[in-house]
């Protein structure tokens, strides 16, 4: 796709790309607290069915992933927070109607946040490929944008049930409400403060989505498809996992605030698992790195599964499965890189954004396989909110936390296997592109 860019300013500054970060701060806060807590919120707060919310989880989530080519750039870092902060209030406001009419507000307003949260998060990830041409920066940047948004996560999972009963005072209906609140306002002043820094410079002219052309793009780039499915599994496992964390500390463990305490051994793993990854890519191959990290996730899974609701073992498998979503990210970051090149390579076509989205596109779908799944057992297996779950469901909800995302995560060693770019043929592929470009640049010239 040839692109007609508009120069706007200079080169991209640390400055910006300090808040460029601070902008996956904002969007960190508010995504946990939405993506984190609604399940939970929705069965045991509302009272909703779990069979009702799996279709509503699935269907708009999918069609959110869907509609990610639809939206805009800056504009919507721009304009989108306020109404972002007013839906995550929406969503966690229980209002005075019955029957039917809560259904119609929950549908309206989970749709609200979602289609806002939409703007925001595929903006977001776009900015690199319009602030900079430096491939280089680029790359770096979506670096930082993963990692802003992952510890920022990790970091507010700690924090939301602390939060909820603080401001609440006992009373987790209002709490949680008081905590969107006070979330959305946080995560406002953070987009107002930083996304005036932050600049588009290379502003693409605006081309109808080809759909049947995004398809062939992807089926052509073997690398890419590859990345995109060990992306799927892990962001499956990650998802899963965090889903059943309120409800497996409030019906295993007994206590709904062992949910703050578990999340918080994961903060080092996180910080480690990234900071370790490309010091390890550096010296091996960035596949079999994520393979070794993927067996260790495997092997703590099965340590798990032999110290059932033991709060210490919950711990150490917490910081070992952070470690592996870490050192994950980085992993995915890297080879999305190498994807680019291949694209051009191959193709003729760098596709840089296109490229990009398809990780948003797939944490999406992987957000709603995971969520729709979870609620679907719990549903079948009687699960009654607010009330003493039965030994199966209580069984499930361990298998869900240990054995089962551990199982799921080998599948994830597959695509890595099948993963075709070594260090070798990634180097002769940039190499071969440098002397493409020279020829080209010297046929201009005469």
């Amino acid at each position: 796709m040839k692109e007609k860019m508009r120069h706007i300013a200079a080169e991209v500054t640390g400055k910006e790309i300090f808040c460029f970060g601070m902008l996956g701060v904002a969007q960190g806060i508010v995504f946990q607290l939405w993506n984190g807590q609604m399940m939970f919120f929705y069965t045991d707060i509302f009272m909703l069915s779990p069979a009702f919310l799996s279709v509503l989880f699935l269907v708009a989530r999918i069609w959110d992933g869907v509609n990610d080519p639809m939206c805009g750039l800056k504009n919507a870092m721009i304009f989108a927070p306020l109404p972002l902060a007013v839906a995550l209030a929406l969503n966690f406001f229980v209002p005075s109607f019955k029957g039917i009419g809560m259904y119609v507000y929950v549908v309206v307003t989970y749709l609200m946040f979602d289609i806002v949260y939409t703007f925001v998060d595929v903006s977001y990830f776009s900015l690199p490929v319009v602030m900079t041409e430096n491939q280089d920066k680029r790359s770096s940047m979506f670096g930082i944008a993963r990692l802003a948004t992952g510890m920022t996560t990790s970091i507010v999972g700690i924090l939301i049930v602390p939060c909820v009963m603080l401001l609440g005072r006992g009373d987790m209906k209002s709490g949680y409400f008081l905590t969107a609140l006070a979330f959305g306002i946080i995560s406002c002043l953070i987009y107002f403060l930083t996304t005036r820094h932050v600049h588009e410079r290379y502003i693409p002219d605006k081309e109808k989505v080809d759909f049947k052309k995004t398809i062939r793009a992807i089926v052509q780039n073997k690398p890419l498809l590859m990345v995109m499915l060990f992306g799927f599994i892990l962001q499956m496992i990650t998802v899963g996992k965090s889903s059943l964390n309120m409800y497996y500390a409030t019906y295993n463990l007994g206590n709904v605030m062992l949910a703050s305490i578990v999340s918080l051994a994961g903060v080092p793993g996180m910080l480690i698992g990234s900071a370790v990854a490309p010091i390890l890519i550096k010296k091996f191959e960035a596949k079999y790195v994520g393979i070794g990290i993927t067996i260790l996730f495997f092997l703590d899974s099965l340590g798990l599964f032999f110290f059932e609701n033991n709060v210490a073992a919950l711990m150490v498998n917490n910081l070992i499965f952070m470690f592996y979503v870490g050192a994950g990210m980085v992993i995915i970051s890297t080879l999305t890189a190498e994807t680019i090149e291949y694209a051009d390579w191959k193709l003729g076509q760098r596709n840089e954004g296109f490229i990009t989205s398809t990780q948003t596109f797939i944490s999406k779908v992987a957000v709603a396989v995971a969520n729709s799944g979870v609620l679907a057992l719990i549903g079948f297996l009687g699960y009654v909110p607010d009330a003493e779950q039965t030994a199966g469901t209580l069984k499930a909800f361990f298998y869900i936390e240990s054995i089962i995302p551990g199982t799921i995560g080998l599948l994830a060693i597959i695509p890595l296997v099948i993963y075709p770019l070594t260090k070798k043929e990634y180097a002769r592929i940039t190499e071969e592109l440098k002397k493409r470009r020279a020829e080209k640049s010297a046929s201009v010239a005469q």
